[in-house]
């Protein structure tokens, strides 16, 4: 499925040059499709879409992830442009709660 997020792991030799004290600011990104904006994420960033990165796989990520990962990247996006509100609220769950969220409230848009 294909929305408007793409994550954007650090390649081979983006991790290479990472190993390297001076070049260790390389980390991985998100793209907007719609407008091209690609912002590189910072730690604690990372570490929020952790759990549903984890779940995307090239090509056969389920709809539900997708559209979570849209969820959470539209509110990094509006947090970078200063409204952190949804950002503060959906960094705070964890693994548990996003396997909630995701079998309890997007299964009726199954078909």
């Amino acid at each position: 499925m294909s929305l408007r997020w793409e994550y954007e792991a650090l390649g081979f030799a983006e991790k290479r040059k990472s190993r390297l004290p001076w070049r260790s600011r390389a980390r991985p990104g998100i793209f907007d499709k719609k407008s091209g904006a690609r912002l590189q994420l910072t730690e604690e960033e990372e570490a929020a879409l952790k759990p549903l990165v984890g779940r995307m796989s090239n090509g056969r990520t389920p709809s539900e992830v997708a559209i979570a990962f849209d969820l959470m990247a539209d509110a990094l996006y509006n947090r970078r442009l200063g409204y952190g509100f949804e950002w503060d609220r959906l960094a705070k769950r964890n693994t548990s709660e996003w396997d909630a969220w995701l079998n309890g409230r997007l299964r009726p848009l199954r078909w």
